[in-house]
């Protein structure tokens, strides 16, 4: 029977090519845009679950409530906080502390090579985490000082075919570092990385970084602890200020705890985590989840439309199998079968479109998206198991309809589409487009503010602009050799030594400003740099003066401010005002105009510029436009010739400062990848449903033109029913749109106004795609001959 069944489907789908076609292709690419999110998703939800204690590891987060802090929350803590939670709270059974250093310079044997995740870390890492040891014995790794512990990409990359372990390194000007044990690569679905770390244990208990892991008077160490039980979280929040209070703890200052599992999600809004690799917002996954659902709903009530209205073409069909014996229920599963076998032909057909079209998409996934998708049979058990579903359900109105109606009714000719039917059509038409909409307005509205962030006045300079990394040791007393060989070609501006650069991570200092209250605690960012780096950056000074290397107080005792620290501090006349920091003071010689050191998701906060006359690890060079290659050579000849052993590291600052809110444009180019596609699905069901219309009025459209009507008038006949449907569609759209807009958007400080022409202009697309859907169709219709049309049965 089911054979028979199959058999039938076929012949009615080839019957119907152009309804079929339709069904399949919109079904198939909705299907396929599930599954790419649903694979994006699924990769953004699985970030740190690897490890088998995830769900009792927390990580250690401080909330400074200082004067001057916008953004209070940040990713490192006290040092010695761990290590006394580990000791005085029963419910912490283990802790590791770590300071990421990012890219660091590594020697062996006279060659430089530059890691990517540098770090310092207790041994406790490898009893916490599970990041697997292929060489060496995890019992001991980091237990001594002076080891380190390399993955396998890096003990290849230094070591060549050599086996690694006794091998010493030299790192960051730290000499004689032995390699004890080689780390399988961390995965891509973790939010720390590392290709080096080296033990933070000390073999002098004296020194001053033994002094610093026991200091309360630093927030500087990215802590993580594992709890005897996920319940204890409150338990132990409410511990640790108990603990930094008797500790003498600033009272700006608190701490609390994030889970393991909300790291990667839920940091969106933390400062002071450069280790938090590829972090993103939850808010942007759950909205292109919430994206893929509605394409794949668009996509199933299309399916769904052209099968109710297809089904009126069937009924002369089930009449004449009645008549020859065919019960209600064969008739039922008929209808059935026919829908269940093309939604799980449209599955194989989307399975092929992400294998074809996968490499498109930006995935960390070694093998096609599709051979990844199939090979998990959780995943492709739930996609036949939806698609099953979605067949019966599509297939249940037509098939218990038809079925139901006398077949002396239909074969007279009597049988009519139910108002039911023309209602859940016109249902589910204006539910797609109200969808594509708000996509649509949503879309626009990303665009926008994903232009304010990238052309938005930053208060600097961004173009033609290098960095290069000179941080290490070894190379600081050459640096200003560099600098002059550099200068003489005609090509480089000027050269610029500074700590940091706008966009990196900026320190932060406790700071008593002159006139301010005995209980007032301030908090700044601070940042150091030579004479030349305002200049070099374009930055403008609004009072006073800049750094001058003539004047030997500057050094000592001078600062900068920014317009944002003169604001909050309610000073006209900055000028000769003083700073106090620590045991140090110094005098405000000029302000310079606020910039954005930071994302234009927060707000500018106070600065204080201290002046070092040899830069920091950063040299900053400033191109001409002219021949950026020939220059780059230039640059390149000149490092090897001054530092012959050591590589070259360097970025466009352009490009680095944009990385900020790579985050941001992914979601923004995915989403509106997926607005287009969904628009498109829509009009596809669109252009079938008019094609079906035009069809039911074949004879209505004869007698119209016998009777002088005018090929445009049954056009504007036709077309009117959607027309409607679409502006019902605007109506329901439009404040859902602004709200969700409003709610993404009050994640930025600095963002765009929403606009009624973004609705306007949305409103109008839609519309003007939808005519010109169903106008092909109603033109089509219209210039028939009536004679044709009037012989229609």
């Amino acid at each position: 029977m089911i054979k028979n069944y199959i058999k039938i489907a076929f012949r009615s789908l080839l019957k119907s090519k152009a309804t079929s076609v339709i069904n399949v292709l919109g079904l198939s690419i909705g299907m396929a845009c599930c599954i790419v999110i649903f694979l994006f998703v699924q990769n953004e939800m699985s970030y740190d679950k690897f490890h088998s204690k995830s769900d009792k590891i927390f990580r250690v987060l401080t909330i400074d409530k200082a004067l001057g802090v916008s953004n209070s929350l940040v990713g490192i803590t006290l040092p010695v906080l761990g290590a006394s939670m580990e000791d005085n709270f029963p419910e912490v059974v283990n802790r590791v502390r770590m300071l990421p250093q990012g890219r660091q310079l590594i020697t062996y044997e006279q060659q430089g090579f530059y890691t990517d995740h540098f770090a310092y870390a207790e041994p406790s890492i490898f009893e916490m985490f599970d990041f697997k040891l292929v060489e060496g014995d995890v019992e001991n790794a980091l237990k001594n000082p002076n080891t380190v512990v390399v993955t396998q990409s890096m003990a290849q990359k230094t070591f060549g075919t050599d086996n690694p372990i006794g091998k010493r390194i030299d790192i960051g000007g730290q000499p004689g570092l032995e390699v004890v044990a080689v780390m399988k690569d961390v995965t891509e679905n973790s939010h720390l990385n590392f290709d080096v770390i080296v033990s933070m244990q000390q073999a002098d208990t004296t020194s001053g970084f033994a002094q610093f892991l026991n200091s309360w008077q630093s927030i500087s160490m990215v802590t993580y602890v594992e709890l005897a039980s996920p319940a204890n979280e409150e338990t132990v929040e409410d511990k640790m200020e108990t603990l930094i209070r008797a500790n003498n703890v600033g009272e700006n200052f608190s701490v609390t705890l994030q889970p393991l599992k909300d790291v990667h999600l839920k940091s969106s809004g933390i400062l002071f985590e450069n280790y938090n690799l590829n972090k993103t917002d939850e808010g942007y996954v759950f909205t292109l989840a919430a994206v893929g659902l509605f394409v794949m709903l668009i996509a199933s009530f299309n399916f769904m439309n052209l099968s109710t209205a297809r089904s009126a073409n069937r009924a002369m069909e089930v009449g004449i199998r009645k008549v020859f014996g065919a019960i209600k229920k064969q008739l039922i599963n008929q209808f059935m079968v026919e829908s269940v076998f093309l939604c799980l032909f449209s599955l194989f057909v989307a399975i092929g479109l992400v294998a074809a079209l996968g490499s498109a998409v930006s995935l960390p996934f070694n093998d096609n998206l599709a051979i990844h998708f199939i090979s998990n049979p959780v995943w492709i058990v739930g996609a036949l198991i939806f698609t099953v579903v979605l067949g019966l359900f599509s297939g249940s109105y037509p098939a218990f309809m038809l079925s139901s109606f006398s077949p002396i009714s239909i074969l007279r000719g009597s049988f009519k589409t139910s108002g039911k039917g023309v209602l859940l059509r016109k249902s589910l038409v204006v539910f797609q487009f109200m969808v594509s909409i708000v996509m649509i307005i949503g879309t626009a509205i990303v665009y926008d503010q994903l232009q304010l962030l990238r052309n938005a006045d930053k208060g600097f300079d961004t173009e033609q602009i290098l960095t290069l990394d000179v941080s290490h040791p070894s190379l600081q007393p050459s640096i200003q050799v560099l600098k002059n060989k550099l200068e003489q070609n005609p090509s480089i501006l000027a050269t610029a030594g500074t700590a940091s650069m706008p966009g990196r991570t900026f320190g932060r200092r406790g700071v008593r400003p002159e006139g301010a209250g005995p209980d007032d605690t301030w908090i700044v960012s601070v940042l150091n740099f030579d004479e030349h780096f305002v200049g070099l950056m374009g930055m403008e000074i609004a009072q006073g003066r800049l750094f001058n290397r003539e004047i030997a107080t500057d050094q000592q005792q001078a600062v900068i401010i920014n317009e944002s620290m003169a604001k909050q501090l309610a000073w006209n006349e900055p000028i000769g005002k003083k700073l106090t920091f620590g045991q140090n003071e110094s005098t405000i010689i000029g302000v310079v105009k606020d910039f954005h050191f930071a994302s234009l998701r927060y707000q500018i906060e106070p600065l204080a510029m201290f002046y070092n006359p040899n830069g920091g690890g950063s040299l900053a060079i400033k191109l001409n436009t002219e021949d950026v290659s020939k220059t780059m050579a230039f640059v390149q000849d000149t490092w090897d010739e001054v530092f012959p052993n050591s590589p070259l590291e360097y970025r466009f600052f352009d490009e680095e400062f944009g990385q900020q809110y790579q985050s941001d444009e992914k979601f923004g180019t995915l989403v509106f990848s997926f607005t287009w596609l969904a628009i498109f699905i829509a009009c596809l069901g669109l252009f079938g449903l008019s094609a079906f219309t035009a069809q039911q009025k074949t004879k209505e459209i004869g007698v119209r033109k016998v009777l002088g009507a005018s090929v445009v008038g049954i056009v504007v006949l036709l077309s009117n029913q959607f027309t409607r449907l679409i502006i019902i569609a605007v109506l329901l759209a439009s404040p859902l749109a602004y709200y969700m807009m409003e709610y993404w958007l009050s994640d930025f400080a600095y963002r765009v106004d929403i606009n009624w022409l973004w609705f306007l202009a949305s409103a109008v697309v839609a519309l003007l795609i939808a005519l010109a859907t169903v106008t092909y169709q109603s033109v089509k219709a219209a210039m028939v001959n009536p004679a044709r049309s009037l012989r229609c049965e």
